[in-house]
């Protein structure tokens, strides 16, 4: 397993950076294109088909790096890559749980007048690439920690 956890961190990572790519670019911009009271219709139906696979590929992410970060305690340089990662997955889910699914419940629940749904929408998508940034410097740290350790052991 503890060969295999790399490569989870890794795919993981990098499918979530990913996945988050087709949510801005594809979803992102759709949703800007709805008036905002349709949005908030469309968004309650398609957030929750969403959800799961993101969840489906993020959680193993986070649980193979912090993994990672447990078992590489002796490898010092390994270590802080991993560790780095793990800080910028962090950091993604901070900013998911104090904005975006706050916000997300606000939408379902159509909970907002135009003004405001297109306000907060505008934000969502600002904050969504602020923690698409992350999960990509994750993603680089992820394999440059996986490239250092390969290194070390030749």
């Amino acid at each position: 397993m503890k060969n295999t956890l790399p490569y989870i961190a890794i795919i993981g990572t990098s499918a979530f950076f990913g996945n988050l790519l087709v949510i801005g670019l594809g979803f992102g911009m759709y949703w800007q294109m709805l008036d905002p009271m349709e949005f908030m219709r469309q968004f309650g139906i398609q957030f929750p088909l969403l959800l799961a696979p993101t969840m489906g590929i993020l959680l193993p992410a986070i649980l193979a790096t912090v993994a990672m970060v447990i078992i590489t305690k002796g490898q010092q340089t390994v270590r802080k890559n991993w560790t780095i990662a793990l800080i910028c997955l962090m950091i993604t889910c901070t900013i998911t749980t104090v904005y975006h699914l706050p916000t997300n419940i606000g939408f379902i629940n159509m909970e907002y007048s135009e003004e405001v749904a297109a306000s907060k929408l505008n934000l969502w998508l600002v904050l969504h690439w602020v923690r698409s940034v992350f999960v990509a410097v994750a993603a680089v740290y992820s394999v440059k920690a996986f490239k250092i350790s390969l290194s070390q052991k030749d």
